[in-house]
């Protein structure tokens, strides 16, 4: 008798679980991204009129998108409770963009953004990538100074006239 046995990368931090998540769990995603963006679009006078893509105003079709576009989704939990997640998407060979990061604001300061962060970047490695990109708004001194902290570097700044903010974009070199 044959047994198939799936094994599924599962990394358990304290009481928090980091897992790849299945396309039928993104609904649970929908509203710990748009949580988590809400409080950037406040101080940055974001609105679906001004910016209808942030991700504040994520909705389950667009993640189900992303995840057809060749995003994977990733999820941390605590005690069955999805708490953050994020996606990676394979750009070329080696390079890695990460998206959607997202933490509740609640469970953020007690190193779950970190933690997250550590696995996304030994995720990318482990699939062969050497670097790690992730987008923020420019303007937000304190997200840059904490990706800045967790080892990225600033990349390049894009402006774009459909955008209300100058979007920076973060490298980190994953496995040194």
């Amino acid at each position: 008798m044959f047994f198939i046995m799936l094994i599924q990368k599962i990394e358990r931090v304290n009481s928090m679980t980091i897992r790849k998540m299945a396309n039928e769990e993104l609904s649970q995603c929908v509203d710990v991204i748009r949580k988590s963006y809400e409080t950037e679009a406040v101080a940055f006078g974001i609105t679906e009129m001004n910016c209808p893509q942030h991700a504040a105003f994520i909705t389950l079709d667009r993640l189900q998108m992303s995840a057809e576009w060749g995003y994977v989704f990733y999820g941390a939990f605590e005690d069955d409770e999805l708490i953050a997640c994020f996606a990676i998407e394979n750009k070329d060979d080696s390079v890695y963009e990460l998206h959607l990061f997202s933490v509740l604001p609640d469970k953020r300061y007690g190193g779950v953004g970190a933690k997250c962060l550590e696995f996304a970047k030994n995720e990318v490695f482990s699939m062969g990538g050497t670097v790690l990109n992730a987008g923020a708004i420019h303007q937000s001194v304190s997200v840059r100074n904490w990706y800045e902290k967790n080892g990225f570097k600033q990349k390049e700044i894009h402006r774009a006239a459909y955008l209300p903010f100058a979007l920076g974009i973060m490298s980190c070199n994953v496995g040194e």
